[in-house]
């Protein structure tokens, strides 16, 4: 009897990895607690991808070995109008999710409405691809991570099917396009691209592609700005040997400076296509403000843009800066503005506030502002 028993146990193997390997199934422990929202071990991880040896998964490890150059070639194929793998395109997808649950902490931090709505568009577009015999657990998943509905809360999670799905995801797209109400954001359902196309299987890759491609652009922001988030840094190739010696790169134009309502505003070219923000205040003193990164700047212009001047404690709070209106002991309305990070704070007269305003609105109408503007949101995607 102790003998039947002995051979039920499974054999326990222990082998000895290699560091290259050990970075992978690293890699692979981080996408498998993305997808099923559990951290596993090792062994599991290494267990799971014998288990599912496809090539698109061997494909996409290899991918998520070094991730920036694999998607700045991915970016470069899609670019050339050339179709992607499967591996391909879930790796941008895996990116994407991470790009949606990132700088959350604040509600104006978040990723857009109009990005959630087309990646919701991508999946439907691969999702009708799909072929099946029988129902799937994995609809009932993609539910869980979509707002509420009422027709499918009555059913068994194994009796939801994909008509379930068309229609939930079809009137989230409705609702996050409708600008006259502003709903919490379905941040997860992002996860749900990424995990039809781990899971399930495609018979058509070109049809994939034909799928997916018309989304590309949002795909791509949401992509570059989740691996911001996780490599801190942008989506750019690496630095040569010869990158070092200035008189090899070419000689750039300066960035045109903006005076508005005595404020002055100089964008300091820095390398590549970087640049800074300098706003020099007006009075004796003439302080000056930086704001620096790409991620920082994106914020401020959109805190610029966004904050509510007319009504008084109207709060705006992001990541990094924040506002809110003030009444002064004149019974005026001031905005009192905070950079997060290190307490700097300053009190604007709602007309200096809107100089200000207007001092970045004319600077990102210059061709050089814009050009370099548009090549930094391909490095750090949508902020």
């Amino acid at each position: 009897m102790a003998e039947k028993a002995a051979t039920l146990h499974q054999p326990v193997i222990s082998i000895r990895i290699s560091e290259e390997l050990r970075s992978r199934l690293e890699t692979l422990k981080e996408v498998i607690a993305l997808k099923t929202g559990q951290s596993v071990s090792t062994s599991e991880a290494a267990k799971q991808l014998l288990e599912s040896a496809r090539d698109d998964r061997l494909e996409l490890a290899n991918l998520l070995t070094e991730p920036t150059d694999s998607l700045l070639k991915i970016r470069g194929k899609a670019e050339a109008k050339l179709p992607l793998s499967l591996a391909e395109w879930t790796l941008v997808a895996y990116y994407c999710a991470k790009g949606a649950e990132s700088f959350t902490s604040t509600e104006q931090g978040q990723l857009s409405y109009e990005s959630l709505a087309e990646i919701l568009e991508a999946f439907l577009g691969a999702y009708a691809l799909v072929r099946r015999q029988k129902k799937s657990p994995r609809d009932f998943f993609y539910l869980m991570t979509l707002p509420e509905d009422k027709q499918a809360a009555t059913k068994e999670p194994g009796a939801v099917g994909s008509e379930d799905v068309h229609r939930v995801v079809k009137h989230t797209i409705q609702m996050l396009k409708d600008t006259t109400q502003k709903r919490r954001r379905p941040l997860l359902a992002i996860r749900n691209l990424y995990t039809l196309l781990d899971e399930e299987r495609f018979s058509n890759v070109e049809k994939l592609n034909d799928a997916l491609l018309p989304h590309w652009a949002a795909l791509w922001r949401v992509c570059a700005r989740g691996h911001y988030a996780a490599h801190r840094k942008p989506l750019r190739p690496r630095p040569t040997e010869g990158d070092d010696h200035d008189f090899e790169l070419p000689v750039q134009r300066g960035l045109p400076a903006q005076e508005e309502g005595g404020y002055r505003l100089d964008l300091v070219r820095e390398k590549g296509n970087e640049f800074s923000p300098i706003l020099q205040f007006p009075g004796p003193l003439a302080p000056r403000y930086p704001v620096g990164g790409y991620a920082r700047i994106a914020e401020f212009r959109r805190m610029l843009e966004g904050h509510d001047m007319t009504r008084p404690f109207a709060q705006w709070k992001g990541s990094y800066f924040s506002a809110i209106n003030m009444i002064m002991e004149n019974e005026e309305l001031n905005v009192s503005f905070c950079a997060r990070e290190n307490g700097i704070s300053f009190s604007f007269p709602i007309e200096h506030w809107k100089a200000i305003r207007t001092l970045f609105q004319r600077a990102w109408q210059s061709p050089d502002v814009v050009s370099a503007w548009e090549t930094l949101t391909l490095e750090y995607g949508e902020m």
